[in-house]
């Protein structure tokens, strides 16, 4: 294979690799291919680009201030956080967090970065959990 064929390859399988992740985030994804979580309400807590820089500062602060100060509030909750941006998908469940259509996933997973928080905390919104216990 020569020099310009290996090149010509290797320009292949980065472009096919970012059709494959263009269709897979679909709309999560916004025109300058940046991953976009949609809040149910109306806005997010913080400006969306202060929100990808420092959410996981915000979640170690809160979880600093419960559980060594017993200080407790909804702001930057990680209840509140899943109560507002887990949604239903169009099958009209929310997805868990071993699904790919989880809000938190496709951010972690293009960050090559691994969920913990679901090992103890809830991965659906309380509303869903009050629904499954009364069926």
């Amino acid at each position: 294979m020569t020099k310009q064929n290996a090149l010509l390859s290797l320009i292949l399988l980065i472009l096919s690799g970012q059709l494959i992740a263009a269709e897979y985030y679909g709309p999560d994804r916004d025109e300058s291919g940046d991953i976009v979580p949609q809040p149910l309400g109306d806005a997010c807590i913080a400006p969306l680009d202060e929100m990808r820089r420092t959410h996981m500062r915000m979640l170690m602060h809160k979880r600093d201030k419960t559980v060594h100060q017993g200080i407790r509030s909804k702001k930057a909750s990680l209840t509140e956080c899943i109560n507002c941006h887990a949604t239903p998908g169009a099958n009209g469940k929310i997805a868990r967090i071993d699904n790919d259509e989880h809000f938190c996933v496709s951010c972690h997973v293009a960050a090559s970065v691994t969920i913990d928080c679901f090992e103890c905390h809830a991965d659906r919104p309380v509303a869903a959990f009050k629904q499954a216990g009364s069926q």
